[in-house]
């Protein structure tokens, strides 16, 4: 994500990094107020639910977080909207949706899973 839009992102949703683990924590409280995102993809609307912007809740020790924190995968890539690349889907966004590569004719397709709106993490 752009640092423009994290830093939009992380006061809206009132995170703050920890530096333990590089990730932003937010708290119960604030994890329940957690909205949805929303990406237009080819003019299809796909959402990325409150659970699938937080780090799976299991693995938290084995990042060197405390075991009942809230953590938020949404991070920095170092440049501001507009300046290059704006935000990365990655490796969560790509648990929740079929992601297909068609390399021959240089597209993506995107298509929701059983698990798009999965409330466990």
């Amino acid at each position: 994500m752009s640092l423009d839009a994290l830093e939009a992102y992380t006061e809206a949703v009132g995170a703050v990094f920890d530096t333990n683990t590089q990730l932003f924590r937010i708290t119960s409280t604030q994890f329940s107020n957690l909205k949805s995102l929303f990406f237009t993809i080819n003019g299809v609307v796909f959402e990325f639910t409150a659970n699938a912007q937080i780090w799976p809740r299991a693995l938290n020790t084995l990042i060197g977080g405390n075991a009942n924190d809230i953590y938020l995968i949404i991070g920095d890539l170092g440049s501001h909207s507009g300046e290059g690349l704006d935000f990365v889907n990655g490796q969560t966004f790509m648990e929740r949706f079929y992601t297909v590569f068609d390399t021959e004719n240089r597209r993506v397709g995107v298509a929701n899973t059983p698990f798009t709106r999965a409330t466990t993490n």
